[in-house]
């Protein structure tokens, strides 16, 4: 009997995939199978792989042409014989020899659904630290064995740090969406959704590595499924009153469209979402943001007009994104309107770097306190 199936999707991990694979055969529970999709690999992950089956017989090995994580996952899916079901990247690692057999051996003695432990980070040097979102209360930490409602888990992030009842995925025919980016909430709000209560132990089980930034978001069609991913979580999330983490989430999103400006991603935001978004002030900093860059970058003069109705609408409470609002709106023409932005961000300028010199000089003046005395002498002090 196949207690737990492990899926690992493989995309040119040559780099870490020995110590990804090092930690997953020497899990003290034997009863496992590890699934391996090398989906296209360019690399030497495929003659790793063939090393490693010589090695462990319980290693499965499925060849691909590149289709991305999803579609690898998905495939694993379909032929896992596990009566539980664990995912690993090829960059990550199970953390103690003995976590899958704790995690199992709860799980089958609970006949838990779907059963959740602790993720720690691995830094570029490989070294685990600790996981912020749990000081942030971000997500749950499980200092002690317990349960929790599908709601107490926090936003639909790592996945990887769960057991899945094989019954209950197939049940429920949870599968992984074909994006480019953020089939990994999904899926997991589809498990919430579908959970009346979550396992967990206090155990530090995943080791993940350190996420980049958004700089993977390199292309419009991975743009675009970025940002639609959140609105199907959000959909599945409240349709199934997980109201709690479906408003966490929305944070998540609020964050970085308010700290974003990229004329692709604010015309995906509007197909996507439409106006679901303006009760957020968040939202109108955002819009307004990219409707006076998207004026000065393209020189849109037919979009003017229709630029000024749309930003009055708007409540922002940034100070300087305000001062230009107003430039816009107080402006007869669109030439009028770049003159009268270009001169405000002049002065702008000039009076940042007067700030960052007095701040310089005082920097100065704490550095030498004798000069700092002498000056106070002088002013009477």
């Amino acid at each position: 009997m196949v207690k737990v199936s492990i899926i690992i999707p493989i995309y040119n991990a040559e780099k870490y995939l020995k110590a990804c694979l090092d930690s997953v055969i020497r899990q003290d529970l034997e009863d496992i199978e590890i699934i391996c999709i090398n989906d296209g690999s360019l690399d030497n992950s495929e003659e790793i792989l063939n090393e490693y089956m010589k090695k462990d017989e319980r290693i499965i090995c499925i060849n691909q042409n590149n289709q991305g994580s999803a579609i690898a996952r998905n495939k694993g899916l379909e032929i896992a014989k596990g009566d539980y079901i664990a995912f690993i990247d090829s960059d990550d690692i199970f953390i103690e020899k003995d976590c899958l057999n704790k995690l199992y051996t709860h799980a089958h003695k609970n006949n838990a659904d779907m059963i959740s432990a602790n993720l720690k980070f691995l830094d570029k040097t490989r070294n685990l630290i600790e996981n912020k979102h749990y000081t942030e209360g971000t997500f749950y930490y499980f200092d002690k064995n317990c349960e929790i409602s599908p709601d107490e888990y926090g936003i639909p992030f790592y996945f990887y740090k769960n057991l899945y009842k094989n019954e209950f995925i197939k049940k429920y025919n949870i599968t992984f969406p074909d994006l480019k980016r953020g089939q990994d909430p999904i899926f997991l709000s589809k498990v919430l959704a579908k959970l009346d209560k979550i396992h967990g132990i206090a155990i530090d089980f995943y080791g993940y590595m350190v996420p980049g930034d958004f700089s993977k978001l390199n292309s419009y069609q991975k743009k675009y499924d970025y940002i639609k991913q959140y609105k199907e979580c959000f959909d599945i999330l409240n349709q199934s009153e997980l109201f709690k983490t479906s408003d966490k989430y929305m944070n998540n999103l609020m964050l970085y469209l308010e700290n974003t400006v990229d004329s692709e991603v604010f015309d995906i935001v509007c197909d996507v979402f439409g106006d679901e978004l303006n009760n957020y002030p968040q939202y109108h900093t955002f819009k307004a943001r990219n409707i006076i860059n998207r004026l000065i970058e393209k020189s849109r003069e037919n979009y003017y007009t229709k630029s000024k109705q749309e930003i009055d609408k708007l409540k922002v409470e940034d100070k300087d994104l305000n001062s230009q609002i107003k430039i816009l709106l107080k402006s007869e023409s669109y030439k009028e309107f770049k003159i009268n932005l270009f001169k405000y961000k002049l002065n702008k300028t000039d009076e940042d770097i007067k700030k960052l010199k007095k701040e310089n000089k005082k920097l100065k003046e704490r550095k030498n306190p004798s000069k700092l005395n002498i000056f106070n002498k002088l002013r009477g002090r």
